[in-house]
């Protein structure tokens, strides 16, 4: 059995302790680089450059230059990932497993699991069966700084060979931590802090696998993962940098400066109105106040007034605005997003344009974690006893259209689509604002028979027998009729009698709703 500290790929750890102990070395590892990455997407970045003599109004500035624009560039890609559905071959709409994606409420946890991954490059979802009923199946997710997953081959994998989750970060004997172990047989609950990991319950999970599923934006074939944020640390404390220049220019030179030579000072008098000294007997004089809302005024003929003009602060905002634009196209974000007051008046082709490589983007990025949440997804059916559902290798989950196409647009790609024979349902789909609940309600209030091309021609020839039968009726109804003359075929009113009868028609007129003759 190889050591820990000599073996080179985790296949080659076997005991359960060294791959615990592995594990741990892993995460602390990967933990410093992580905390920075997490620091500088809260907010929390390495302070500006600061003079050693610094007094407390310019560290104030400082305070107020970090301007944090990471999370704005996180949220472009993960506001435009949302999956809506999950479709099998063998099953029409959302198959069995789509109500435990609902019961875990994945439509909102998916953001979670996709912001971490495209911050820091990686994040994982578990699947195992619930405590409370073996049959339903529990979906969690995990932030990379605390857990560890062993691969084979990290890159071809779709599963691990185990996976180690803690809680917190640091823990000592006098304050353990949870933590939990996933291998392809068992899952444990254990209490770090010891000299060796304490086993709290262990149970058989019984999926053959470890049910731990890795989520990555971008990876090599060397396996090494890529987030957003650690490529542009180095661009954000420019930014802060920048901002803190632009704001010591506004605050010492930003504003016009008046000078005044020549002024008689005013000496300082106590209540007796007599002179105020200083240390060395001399008189004490008033200074002058300087603000806004100051006026000068000298008695002497000998003072001159003046004004300093205001330092520009053009440059500052040009360079920051350079600096911007370089963050987005490092992060392949369309500028607009940031800078929305510079792109105004653009079509919808110019648009499409600016996001051209942003959609290519977000098409990898699908690509990447499609693969995973289907893996999600045939656990789900494996856990709830669905073996067909777990071997199914060409299932698909289903995004939602994030585009910026109008909705005119779309139905009429649609109307044309429809056209061509496409099938009702599929055309509903690439609608903005359709999801797949709306699309299984317009597939169940249809019906089979008309969604597939032969229904709709059957459709569309039935509607045209029935404009044909209504045109001669129509003809005769529109017939010119004489002045004076009876209209040819108008039925004559009838005097009803009885209770409640309706008053007479004129003669010569004929009721939308009644057939005529």
């Amino acid at each position: 059995m190889a050591k820990t500290n000599e073996a080179l790929f985790p296949s080659q750890i076997t005991d359960f302790n060294e791959r615990i102990t592995y594990a741990l070395k892993q995460i602390e590892k990967d933990h410093k680089p992580l905390s920075l990455i997490d620091r500088y997407t809260r907010g929390l970045h390495t302070a500006p450059y600061v003079p050693r003599k610094a007094n407390p109004e310019f560290k104030e500035l400082v305070k107020r230059s970090i301007h944090n624009l990471i999370p704005l560039l996180v949220d472009a890609p993960t506001n435009a990932l949302s999956v809506e559905g999950y479709r099998r071959p063998d099953v029409t709409g959302n198959p069995a497993e789509w109500r435990h994606w609902q019961r875990n409420r994945m439509d909102q946890r998916q953001a979670l699991v996709h912001r971490a991954a495209i911050e820091t490059g990686q994040s994982y979802a578990s699947v195992t069966p619930s405590l409370l009923d073996p049959k339903v199946p529990e979906i969690r997710a995990y932030h990379p700084m605390r857990l560890f997953a062993g691969y084979d081959d990290p890159v071809f994998d779709a599963f691990p060979m185990y996976a180690l989750y803690i809680e917190n970060n640091t823990y000592s004997e006098k304050e353990p931590t949870r933590a939990r172990f996933w291998d392809d047989q068992m899952v444990y609950d254990l209490v770090l802090g010891g000299k060796e990991p304490e086993i709290v319950t262990k149970r058989a999970h019984g999926l053959g696998v470890c049910p731990v599923i890795r989520f990555t934006p971008k990876m090599d074939l060397t396996g090494r993962v890529s987030g957003m944020v650690e490529g542009i640390i180095r661009y954000q404390d420019k930014l802060n940098q920048m901002y803190l220049s632009l704001l010591i220019a506004q605050h010492y030179t930003g504003f016009a400066i008046r000078t005044a030579t020549g002024l008689s000072p005013v000496e300082r008098v106590d209540e007796h109105g007599m002179p105020i000294l200083d240390e060395d007997g001399q008189p004490t004089y008033v200074p002058p106040v300087l603000d806004p809302s100051t006026m000068l005024v000298s008695p002497s003929p000998e003072t001159q007034f003046g004004q300093l003009p205001a330092a520009p602060t053009k440059d500052f905002l040009d360079a920051i605005e350079l600096t911007v634009r370089h963050m987005c196209a490092v992060t392949e974000t369309p500028p607009h997003y940031l800078l929305s007051g510079k792109l105004a008046n653009l079509s919808a082709d110019a648009l499409a344009a600016a996001e051209s490589a942003f959609q290519r983007k977000i098409d990898e990025i699908r690509n990447s974690f499609g693969e995973s949440w289907e893996l999600v997804l045939r656990l789900c059916a494996l856990v709830s006893g669905d073996q067909t559902g777990y071997e199914v290798e060409d299932a698909q989950v289903q995004w939602a259209d994030k585009g910026n196409r109008s909705l005119a647009q779309a139905v009429d790609a649609g109307l044309k689509l429809t056209q061509m024979a496409v099938p009702v349902d599929i055309v509903l789909t690439k609608i903005p604002g359709f999801s797949q609940q709306d699309v299984d309600l317009v597939r169940e209030r249809l019906g089979e028979d008309l969604l597939t091309p032969q229904g709709q021609a059957a459709l569309a020839k039935q509607d045209l027998s029935s404009a044909e039968q209504e045109q001669p009726d129509q003809a005769k109804s529109a017939a010119p009729i004489t002045p004076g003359a009876k209209p040819k075929g108008s039925p004559r009113p009838k005097a009803a009698s009885g209770p409640g009868r309706g008053a007479a028609r004129p003669k010569g007129r004929v009721r939308a709703d009644e057939p005529a003759a």
